[in-house]
This record gives C-alpha cells, sequence and structure tokens, in this order.
C-alpha cells in the first residue's frame, strides 16, 4: 500500500475476508491476508451502517498510524476522508439500515463503575462501585464499596458469559 497521503484511488483497498468469532477464524484466510493489514470491527444485531463505516475507518486509522507513531488530528481527518469511499464500498448500505439484525448478541463486557459523590443521589452508597455492562445501560450488580470488589464480581460475570467473543467484521487492508 502506498503513503495515504499520497494515495489518489483507493476504491477497493478494503476486503472484507470473514464474519464471526477470532476463535472461529480460519487459518487459510489469516495467511492469505499476509500482504495487508487485517482490521476488523464489533458487529452486533442493532448496529447501523454509519456506526460500523465509523468504527471501521478508526481501525484503518490505527492501522496506518501504527502504535509507535502518535495521532494527529489533522492527518487523521486526512486519512479518513482518503479511505471513506472505501469504507462505504466495504459497508454498503444506507447509513441508517442495520448491518446484521441476526448476528449474535455481543458478550455483556461487564465493568466497574463508581458512583457519584452524591449523598443526595445515593445516600450511604456515593462513591462505591456498581457493576455495569459494556454499553453502559445496565447495572448488574448492586452497590459495593471498593473498585477491587467491583472488578472481582465483574470478572465473575465475564468468565461467565457465553457471548465472551465479539461477532466481528474482518477485512483486508492493502
Amino acid at each position: 500500500m502506498t503513503d495515504p497521503m499520497t494515495a489518489t484511488a483507493l476504491e477497493g483497498v478494503l476486503t472484507r475476508v470473514f464474519e464471526g468469532t477470532f476463535s472461529h477464524f480460519p487459518p487459510d484466510v489469516r495467511e492469505a491476508a499476509r500482504d495487508g493489514y487485517l482490521v476488523s470491527i464489533s458487529v452486533a444485531p442493532d448496529d447501523l451502517v454509519d456506526n460500523v463505516r465509523e468504527r471501521l475507518l478508526d481501525d484503518v486509522v490505527r492501522a496506518i498510524n501504527g502504535p509507535a507513531r502518535p495521532s494527529v488530528h489533522d492527518r487523521d481527518q486526512e486519512v479518513r476522508r482518503r479511505f471513506r469511499a472505501g469504507v462505504e464500498k466495504a459497508v454498503p448500505g444506507s447509513c441508517a439500515e442495520q448491518v446484521e439484525p441476526l448476528a449474535p448478541a455481543p458478550p455483556i463486557d461487564a465493568q466497574p463503575w463508581q458512583l457519584a459523590r452524591d449523598p443526595q443521589a445515593y445516600g450511604q452508597h456515593a462513591g462505591w462501585w456498581i457493576v455495569v455492562d459494556g454499553t453502559l445501560a445496565h447495572e448488574l450488580s448492586e452497590p459495593v464499596p471498593t473498585h477491587a470488589l467491583a472488578q472481582r464480581i465483574a470478572d465473575g460475570i465475564n468468565a461467565a458469559d457465553p457471548t465472551a467473543e465479539w461477532h466481528r467484521h474482518w477485512f483486508v487492508l492493502r
């Protein structure tokens, strides 16, 4: 792949190679993808095309910048602009359309969350910890006094989750 800042024709640089979980990723597909960068995005049943495209653009920027290269807002925006057409081709459809309505449910992704230090709102539990799901929309535990205890609860919930892996769409970026 040429430097994205000087490349001109970038359509078709993203090719979808697999849909599923990492544990089911076929080794022959991984081997065939070695001549490019492998990027993936999680896909849940209610994900819309526009949201998935934005996450894919984020992954493309990370793949191009690499872990050792700092993110620069102007450069990131230019990379996003140049790759937008390729991403739209790789994830087709109307912006408000669901990408994969029958995708498996996402993992719970339980995590600790500290309650505000507001006695009026939380009484004696102000500043305590609860466990929430990855969407931050559902409380999964009662308040506990420490982060460590909330983390142990979250770890137990995640270990028992039968959907521990995200369903993903995998692409090769050339």
